[in-house]
């Protein structure tokens, strides 16, 4: 690959070994990366095809079921990652988990890095190098800078080219130009987000009223008036891999309760599912159901509202 190719949305897949979660795996071997372009005529023709004669506008209860295409034609996934994963704001972790850590990420199939620079602020780089796109990082962890571990170059937390080894001696080699490349980043409350959008020039901490607007719109008033601010405290991360496509989950789970009573029988006698309701804004829907009184029984883990940001749910 030649030392100027652009690299601004990469991926690459990796084998997890027993020895994965160390932050650097000397032996390991780099893969060469995948360059992430949906806009190839063949793949719109197809995913046109799939979507054209569903309407929008029709009333819910005019609608008809979607086809299984759309939840495993490989364009569709494709064109959901152009035009709604990597086109917005994503939330991907909290705040706290990055104070003095370098925290790996995923999502879809590009993987990225969240840290600190030496002045605290918050910066965010595809996991790959500039020189030949091997991956920078294997697992999160404290570290004081980025080394490849194929050729050995060097970026600071800054994502600048602090070494770049035997290079001495290439005529116009800028070290200037072949930093990592950035991702836009951001806090809202506890959350960490990034965006993808190559329209957009990167912003190493893009303005909290901007991601607000993007990101929740409206509904923003509505999450921080209900607690949803940087007081949360995180307790722990866990990830679930689930054998579906994306929307088969979000589906469930906005299916107003319909399914609880008869899935979640232990779940069901803990909510007042007459009061489930749903409220729709432009960005984003809110869901609502109280909890039965805790006094008696043995539902204390069930608090009076819970949240979910569908956003991680893009692997």
């Amino acid at each position: 690959m030649a030392i100027g190719a652009s690299l601004a949305l990469l991926s690459s897949t990796k084998t997890l070994t027993s020895s994965s979660s160390s932050f650097l795996s000397p032996r390991r071997r780099p893969v060469p990366p995948r360059e992430i372009r949906f806009s190839a005529p063949n793949v719109r023709r197809r995913c046109r095809s799939l979507v054209e004669d569903f309407d929008p506008a029709i009333p819910v209860e005019e609608a008809v079921t979607p086809p299984s295409s759309w939840y495993t034609d490989p364009s569709v996934l494709q064109l959901e990652y152009e035009r709604i994963f990597f086109r917005g704001w994503q939330a991907v972790g909290c705040a706290v988990q990055i104070e003095n850590l370098i925290s790996l990420n995923r999502l879809g199939n590009v993987e990225f890095v969240i840290c600190r620079d030496a002045k605290g602020e918050l910066r965010a780089f595809h996991n790959v190098c500039r020189h030949h796109a091997s991956l920078l990082v294997c697992g999160s962890g404290q570290k004081s800078c980025f080394q490849c571990p194929y050729h050995g170059w060097t970026y600071g937390l800054d994502g600048g080219l602090t070494k770049a080894t035997r290079i001495t001696g290439i005529k116009n080699f800028n070290k200037d130009h072949f930093g990592l490349i950035p991702v836009s980043v951001a806090i809202w409350g506890p959350f960490v987000l990034i965006n993808m959008d190559e329209s957009i020039l990167p912003q190493h901490l893009a303005a909290k009223e901007m991601v607000e607007n993007e990101w929740l719109g409206s509904a923003s008033n509505i999450f921080s008036s209900n607690g949803i601010d940087s007081s949360l405290e995180h307790v722990c991360r866990r990830e679930y891999t689930i054998e579906c496509n994306w929307k088969v989950f979000c589906d469930n789970y906005l299916d107003g309760g319909y399914h609880v009573p008869y899935a979640h029988g232990g779940l069901a006698s803990g909510l007042k599912l007459d009061s489930y309701s749903t409220d729709i804004y432009e960005k984003v829907s809110i869901q609502w159901c109280e909890s039965v009184s805790t006094e008696g029984n043995k539902f204390d883990r069930l608090g009076s509202k819970a949240y979910m940001l569908l956003s991680s749910l893009t692997s």
